[in-house]
Parts: structure tokens; C-alpha cells; sequence
């Protein structure tokens, strides 16, 4: 089974779409150990998403973000065939100022998916976010 990991970012400014991000998030050691242990009944599904002002690039060994903004509850989980979609909002009132270069997925402290964004978001008060993260299971013979 191969598990995949991408994220689109969803840019509004005055309630008006302005911009959307895509880009592959890696998937850490730490995040396929929880998708083992997800399979195996014995945790949860992923509950958070966090962005940060890291640039060291993703790698497989990474257990937090580089430097952590702001973590956010998952507001929706979509289901779809063999798709999980997780998605959180970063409001215009939060994580302003701030030259936005990381995206990590969590459940609890585990950072499960990691990624860049590039080019940065320099985010203000302007700004709501939209952070998708979609993770697809596939199987081939």
C-alpha cells in the first residue's frame, strides 16, 4: 500500500478567493508509524494542522515543524474513495506578521506530513487561510 500526502492552501482576502497553493507534503517516519497504528484501531485520526517560518527542507526523520506559528484544530475531515481530506482555518486575526514557509499535519504531537511553501505567505489581517491537507491510500499488485 502506498500512502500520499499533498496540500493546497486557499488564499481569501475580503471574502474573495485570491490565490491557491498546491505542493506534495513528505510524509515522516513518525506519520507512517501512525497510519500503521491507525490501521491497527490503536489511535485516532489526525487532529491538527500547523504553519510555521521554518526553511530547512522536509525529510523523513522530521518531529515538529522548523519553527511553529500556529497550530489549528482540523474544522472538517471529508471522506472520499480512498481520499481523507483534512481541512483548518487560519483566520484574518491569526498568525499576522508572519513570513508563512511551513505546513505540517499532526495527531497530537506527531507531525505526520511535513512540506515548504513556496513562495512564502506574508500573512496580515487581510488574509484568511484555508489549509486542505489530502492524504490517498493506493494499492497495486
Amino acid at each position: 500500500m502506498e500512502v500520499k500526502c499533498n496540500v493546497r492552501i486557499d488564499i481569501e482576502q475580503g471574502g474573495q478567493l485570491v490565490e491557491s497553493r498546491y505542493t506534495h507534503n513528505l510524509i515522516t517516519d513518525a506519520g507512517l508509524n501512525y497510519f500503521r497504528d491507525l490501521t491497527g484501531g490503536t489511535v485516532g485520526r489526525a487532529d491538527g494542522q500547523g504553519v510555521g517560518t521554518g526553511t530547512t527542507a522536509a525529510a523523513a526523520g522530521d518531529t515538529a515543524l522548523g519553527a511553529l506559528v500556529i497550530k489549528k484544530t482540523i474544522d472538517r475531515r471529508l471522506d472520499s474513495d480512498k481520499v481523507i481530506t483534512f481541512q483548518a482555518l487560519v483566520l484574518t486575526t491569526e498568525a499576522n506578521g508572519s513570513a508563512l514557509s511551513e505546513i505540517g499535519l499532526f495527531y497530537g504531537s506527531v507531525l505526520i506530513a511535513r512540506a515548504l511553501i513556496s513562495p512564502v505567505i506574508d500573512k496580515d489581517s487581510s488574509m484568511q487561510l484555508t489549509i486542505s491537507h489530502e492524504v490517498t491510500f493506493k494499492y497495486e499488485v
